[in-house]
């Protein structure tokens, strides 16, 4: 079908550094400090409760290992410059955006891209689709034109197979034109440049496709900006995909479908679902029953309500309690000590936080 020589590879590019000061600015907020560890740990991916509580309450969550090589003193480096032009104001690691700060804030949301569906990062092997997207175009492109021999893009193996197998599953007369219109139909959804920059990225007959570098120069954007340009509009095509009814391309999502839990709180979640105590799943997975309390959380963090059973953890009796003893103050304010009732133990505590949370989200 093609050549075994590759030349070049292009992927979301998740493992580099990515964040530039612009960027850290959209994690701040004017008004509530928030802590820089938190944003950190979010970035590179750190599961621990702490740190995907407060990243849910920072509406932050969809960033979670979005930069995965982000460093210390990459992080540290922005921070001081920001302090330094007078646009944020940091105490212990705690910090708050000035009004300077504020006023760049507001005039980055309206200059720099805003993503729209980086969510979708969560529940799709991101890297994988868009590599077999990559080349899947390429190989209906040059099927178009009836070449043979071809210099195809540098992917992984599995992807190289998939693809392979994928080819010869959907090959015929009709494929390019089918590949193309669902393409075609995408591309209207979006605005000029943005359906311009996706369009540059791909590989055809005679076409070598440009690079992210290319791309970010073409259009002002500094490599922050376009990398993140590229993943949202990469996490947008898979939203229409899962929209539309079966055919060659959405195909190619095929088995990349991803828990946005780890696979460990899967696993305790279904056990407790299943009507396992949480006593006995620690004894069963080796764990301790601390532990599961924490897989519990972070399910409860990561799921929409409707997919966590508050109700077998949380009694209504308690919920009622809670709500009446915390009704004046903003959730952010509750402290464990203030607890009248000193049976309730911190991670129900907790729970009944990220109930609220979601509660009030979904109210706004």
């Amino acid at each position: 079908m093609w050549s075994p020589v590759v030349v070049c590879k292009r992927t979301l590019m998740v493992g580099e550094e990515t964040m530039d000061a612009a960027e850290l600015i959209g994690y701040l907020s004017p008004t509530k400090p928030r802590r820089l560890r938190v944003i950190e740990n979010i970035l590179i991916g750190k599961r621990t409760v702490s740190t995907l509580y407060w990243g849910m309450r920072y509406h932050q969550l969809a960033w979670l290992g979005y930069d995965k090589q982000l460093t210390r003193q990459t992080m540290d480096g922005h921070v001081e410059r920001l302090v330094h032009d007078g646009l944020l104001s940091v105490t212990d690691t705690n910090a708050v955006l000035t009004k300077k700060g504020a006023e760049r804030q507001q005039v980055l949301r309206q200059t720099r891209y805003q993503p729209k569906a980086l969510p979708v990062r969560l529940t799709v092997d991101l890297d994988t689709f868009w590599q077999r997207f990559l080349l899947a175009t390429q190989v209906v492109s040059e099927q178009s034109y009836q070449t043979r021999k071809y210099y195809p893009l540098q992917v992984a193996w599995p992807v190289k197979q998939m693809i392979k197998k994928w080819y010869q599953q959907f090959y015929s007369a009709d494929l390019s034109a089918e590949f193309n219109a669902v393409l075609t139909r995408f591309l209207k959804q979006l605005a000029v440049r943005e359906a311009t920059f996706f369009s540059r990225l791909l590989v055809g007959h005679d076409r070598p496709g440009e690079t992210l570098l290319q791309l970010a120069q073409q259009n002002g954007l500094s490599s922050s900006e376009a990398h993140l340009m590229l993943t949202d509009l990469a996490c947008q095509f898979v939203h229409f995909l899962r929209a539309q009814s079966d055919s060659s391309v959405k195909a190619l999502l095929a088995g990349l479908s991803r828990q946005p839990i780890s696979e460990s709180a899967l696993n305790t979640l279904n056990r407790f679902q299943a009507g396992q105590a949480l006593e006995e799943i620690g004894h069963q997975r080796r764990l301790k029953v601390s532990t599961v309390k924490e897989h519990l959380l972070e399910a409860a963090i990561m799921l929409p309500v409707d997919q966590f059973p508050y109700e077998k953890l949380l009694t209504p009796q308690l919920q009622n309690e809670l709500s009446d003893q915390f009704a004046t103050q903003n959730l952010d304010d509750w402290q464990f000590n203030q607890l009248s009732n000193t049976q309730v133990a911190f991670w129900q505590f907790r729970l009944f936080e990220i109930l609220r949370s979601k509660q009030t989200d979904d109210q706004q």
